[in-house]
């Protein structure tokens, strides 16, 4: 299956995808009687990924409604007790795979980076981003074999003083070496001193495709949360100093003196 299929890189259509397509299995012997259905039948007889007796059945696009379906020119080996499954036309709607199904896979969160951590300081620009990648997986659903393809496309920060930012589809970035009091668009500007704790939730866009019958968008999107990063805000304070620490090495703001 090519990527041609997918909207698995494609921002525009991962947030408006109403993909109403249904794919199922139709019986390519339903119309044949007598002898004609005995040499078709004998002619779809196959062996399934386990080893079972089984039957290729048409791959079809559409509804239950006969008339909607079409064949995309593909078959495949299903299980004799998978194909008892068909109605009176022959047909059987493949499953979906849902949002359940999906929150079930182990999807990694995204990583949580605050710069400057341990410790920042109150009326200076805390940095935060995220770093999270594509990822895919193989499972199975009702017997058949389901290919998941997880894309992170919104996060979610909880600054820990009661102010957020997001869903947004800002991932920010690390700020140079040394840098640091530098606004981005996913800074945060902490006005009191405390402990706190910062949280990030992606959200991850997913498409599945059972038995290779094509790519189809997961309704609704994956919400993961990533460990979060313990940060304490401190206040900076200013003296003027007259002392030589050379000459006064106790004074303030010397290495031996008060602070």
């Amino acid at each position: 299956m090519s990527d041609d299929d997918s909207i698995f890189f494609n921002a525009r259509l991962m947030d408006t995808a109403k993909n109403n397509t249904t794919y199922g299995l139709q019986d390519p012997c339903t119309k044949e009687k007598g002898s004609g259905l005995k040499r078709c039948r004998a002619a779809q007889e196959c062996t399934d990924e386990s080893g079972a007796a089984g039957v290729n059945m048409d791959i079809v696009v559409g509804g239950a409604n006969e008339g909607s379906r079409s064949a995309r020119g593909t078959q495949m080996c299903v299980s004799d007790a998978q194909a008892a499954g068909t109605n009176d036309d022959g047909y059987v709607p493949l499953p979906v795979f849902t949002l359940q199904d999906f929150q079930r896979l182990a999807v990694a969160p995204a990583e949580n980076h605050v710069q400057p951590t341990p410790d920042t300081l109150k009326n200076m620009n805390t940095n935060v981003y995220a770093v999270a990648q594509p990822q895919s997986f193989e499972t199975a659903l009702g017997g058949y074999p389901v290919s998941v393809r997880a894309y992170p496309v919104q996060y979610t920060w909880n600054y820990g003083d009661g102010t957020t930012l997001g869903p947004t589809p800002l991932t920010g970035s690390p700020l140079s070496e040394g840098a640091w009091d530098v606004p981005t668009d996913t800074s945060h500007v902490y006005t009191a001193t405390g402990d706190y704790s910062v949280s990030l939730t992606t959200y991850f866009f997913g498409e599945y495709n059972i038995a290779g019958t094509g790519w189809q968008p997961v309704a609704g999107y994956n919400q993961v949360v990533s460990p979060a990063v313990p940060l304490s805000v401190w206040r900076a304070t200013v003296h003027n100093v007259a002392d030589d620490c050379r000459i006064n090495p106790s004074g303030l703001g010397c290495p031996g003196g008060s602070r």
